[in-house]
């Protein structure tokens, strides 16, 4: 016998996710150049590389995750709580996963960079204050 059940709820995560991926921004439509901060807004945690990076010109942020963990995910967040991403980590064939967020602008707002292990292990870069 065959049963229908109410579909389950998400998770508070699973609906801040979807709630926040919005809060990304497309890319200026003029060239740009990029700036990728150093420690401690970038930062390496094991085999993990994290860079956070800017658009100089329309002060716009996206990050990326290089790793050898799969589940991995990568966010932007604002200190007003606007979010872009997560972004789940994918395959690079070769041993590695990668994942990128962008854009974010950040005008009168600390931004940071944050990654989370599958393991619900979080680590995040420091505030980036304008």
């Amino acid at each position: 016998m065959l049963f229908v059940a109410p579909a389950a709820h998400a998770d508070v995560a699973e609906k801040r996710e979807l709630k926040t991926a919005s809060a990304c921004q497309s890319g200026p439509w003029y060239p740009d150049y990029s700036y990728v901060f150093g420690s401690p807004y970038s930062f390496t945690f094991g085999s993990t590389r994290v860079k956070h990076a800017q658009l100089r010109l329309s002060d716009k942020n996206s990050a990326w995750v290089t790793t050898k963990w799969p589940g991995m995910k990568i966010w932007l967040e604002r200190t007003d709580g606007k979010v872009c991403g997560p972004k789940k980590v994918v395959s690079q064939g070769d041993g590695t996963y990668f994942a990128s967020v962008k854009y974010l602008s950040n005008p009168g707002h600390g931004i940071r960079v944050c990654i989370k292990y599958r393991t619900g292990t979080t680590k995040c870069g420091k505030w980036k204050k304008e």
